[in-house]
């Protein structure tokens, strides 16, 4: 039986930037803030990542301001929550049509192991086919690039979506290390990409059934947005 009023979380495997050295993961506040909200809504929320076990979780995003978030601390004084991290299922043993949402976090990882990745595409298109909501943040989109509409098109061609922008991954000061500028490739796939105006500003949209958000600032919008479509008669009904 379909299981109902649950939404799942994908972090990334990653914990390499490509061959460097340089620690990466999954950016906590972009974990932690939609986790809150799906919860805070009444949904059971699970967390999954690409091969399963425990998440990397990016260093940068437990430090300064980004560390001290009202989530990321909350997070890591749930022992339920934190505990999820350690022991996550792959994503390759997931039933998309098992949650009324899949939502992607960010940090940069996930531009590694979220892109000609077989079991990330199913789980994009099985969940958007089953009529799911599918919903990304920040780096979390480069999950869609490789997922079709059932018709050969890519799924985010024509629709509006957003990510971290070429000049946001300029001030991160890891342009250089990232595999491709996910703005440029959401781009070429054929979808409308919008953005805040100011860089590192709050800002999502939502393209129907597929949601994005643009910087970590956005987690908890893009994780409203999920709900609120879900309320407008996409969440299942038993």
């Amino acid at each position: 039986m379909v299981r109902v009023d649950r939404i799942l979380i994908v972090a990334t495997s990653r914990e390499l930037l490509g061959d460097t050295a340089v620690k990466t993961g999954v950016w906590a506040e972009e974990l932690a803030a939609p986790y809150y909200v799906f919860k805070s809504h009444g949904y059971m929320v699970d967390i999954a990542s690409i091969r399963g076990g425990k998440v990397p979780i990016d260093p940068e995003s437990l430090q300064g301001q980004a560390g001290r978030s009202t989530a990321v601390r909350r997070f890591y004084e749930d022992a339920h929550a934190h505990a999820q991290l350690h022991n996550t299922q792959s994503i390759a043993l997931i039933d998309p049509e098992s949650y009324d949402a899949v939502f992607f976090a960010g940090g940069h990882g996930i531009m590694w192991d979220g892109v000609a990745n077989k079991e990330v595409t199913r789980l994009v298109e099985g969940a958007y086919r089953a009529g799911r909501v599918v919903a990304a943040v920040c780096h979390g989109p480069a999950a869609l690039l490789d997922a079709t509409d059932g018709q050969g098109r890519p799924l985010v061609a024509g629709k509006q979506v957003t990510c971290l922008t070429n000049s946001e991954e300029e001030l991160s000061k890891r342009a250089a290390l990232v595999p491709f500028l996910l703005q440029d490739a959401l781009t070429e796939k054929g979808a409308k990409f919008v953005r805040a105006v100011a860089d590192m500003s709050p800002f999502a949209v939502s393209a129907g059934r597929i949601i994005t958000g643009q910087n970590p600032a956005s987690s908890r919008m893009v994780a409203e947005l999920t709900v609120e479509a879900l309320s407008f008669g996409v969440r299942l009904t038993p």
